[in-house]
């Protein structure tokens, strides 16, 4: 009887803590902020590093799930903004490519460049990593897509 005892509560507590998860929205652990790519009310929320290229930057973008962004560069130096948003929905649209989630489970391939920017994206939970080289094979083109869009409404 002990025995069908200690299997019912595990039971429950498995229960709980799928419960727990499936009503869990938020977005990627270094954001602090509401995730999702569903819903016009929703956000999405995105991490990207630069890193490398021939000068060595290192920058880092936060954008929170209500379109907030901060970019801290190398330095240190801080800028904060805002997505419109048409680049909220964008990215929302971009997010929700299912792509993504093939790019994130692949493994990085070595690079055939040299002095190009390494990225390190991460979209709600799902992280990818790629060096962005026009002569490596099999790019991650929906994770471009997102780099691109954020580079797009934050560095320009």
């Amino acid at each position: 009887m002990t025995g069908r005892r200690l299997l019912g509560g595990l039971a429950v507590v498995a229960l709980l803590a799928l419960a727990a998860c499936a009503g869990n929205t938020g977005g990627a652990g270094t954001t602090g902020s509401a995730g999702g790519t569903g819903g016009a009310g929703t956000g999405v929320a995105v991490t990207l590093v630069r890193s490398g290229g021939f000068t060595g930057v290192h920058d880092e973008v936060v954008i929170d799930g209500d379109g907030a962004w901060r970019l801290t560069d190398g330095a240190g130096k801080r800028r904060t903004g805002r997505l419109t948003d048409q680049q909220r929905d964008s990215l929302r649209t971009l997010a929700a490519d299912p792509r993504l989630a093939g790019e994130a489970a692949r493994s990085p391939m070595p690079t055939r460049c040299a002095d190009t920017y390494s990225y390190a994206l991460t979209v709600n939970t799902m992280r990818i990593n790629f060096v962005d080289c026009p002569a490596d094979a099999d790019p991650p083109q929906a994770a471009r897509a997102i780099v691109n869009a954020v580079t797009q409404a934050v560095w320009t």
